[in-house]
């Protein structure tokens, strides 16, 4: 579908305000998209239902967080347990992962690199709700979801390592001349 009326570089907001498309609000929202698409990718990757679950369930509260964002708060809302949820899961994940070293290199597994790749699309959405943030302020709930949805999501990427049973390749903080495992 189109209609031509984004062929000048401008775009409808969800208030009816014609604006450019490199405004910071449409920055974040095309930002998000990718985020869901790309959390929609990593799904697809993943066999084990409790991961694909999560990550269904993460996909529908981003949709809730942008119509919050972009509605100033008028729309519906992400849910108020959505943080604490996620600190739920990650407890849970992190049981079964065991000790963490820092810093993981990513790759390892299919599953793992998508979810990594899901992780660091995270960070970038954040810090476009971060940017957006100085200009409207956001429910501070928003910026604390996006923040931990980065850790669930290198949570499970190092879950689905040790599921496939691939060792983390770690880098060597703060000595990069001992590349290891």
């Amino acid at each position: 579908m189109y209609s031509r009326r984004g062929d000048s570089g401008e775009t409808d907001t969800s208030s009816g305000n014609r604006i450019r498309k490199d405004n910071p609000i449409i920055e974040w929202e095309g930002t998000l998209d990718e985020l869901i698409a790309q959390i929609g990718y990593s799904k697809v990757q993943i066999s084990w239902v409790d991961i694909r679950d999560d990550l269904s369930k993460v996909q529908m509260d981003l949709f809730y967080l942008g119509e919050e964002v972009l509605t100033s708060g008028k729309g519906r809302k992400l849910r108020e347990d959505g943080v604490s949820w996620m600190e739920g899961r990650i407890a849970s994940y992190l049981k079964e992962i065991g000790e963490i070293k820092l810093f993981v290199v990513p790759g390892g597994t299919q599953e793992a690199a998508s979810l990594q790749l899901s992780r660091a699309v995270t960070r970038r959405a954040e810090r476009r709700l971060v940017e957006l943030n100085l200009i409207e302020k956001v429910n501070p709930l928003s910026l604390q979801y996006l923040n931990r949805l980065s850790s669930l999501i290198f949570m499970m990427a190092l879950v689905a390592n040790k599921r496939n049973k691939i060792s983390e390749t770690i880098f060597p903080w703060p000595n990069p001349d001992k590349l290891g495992k």
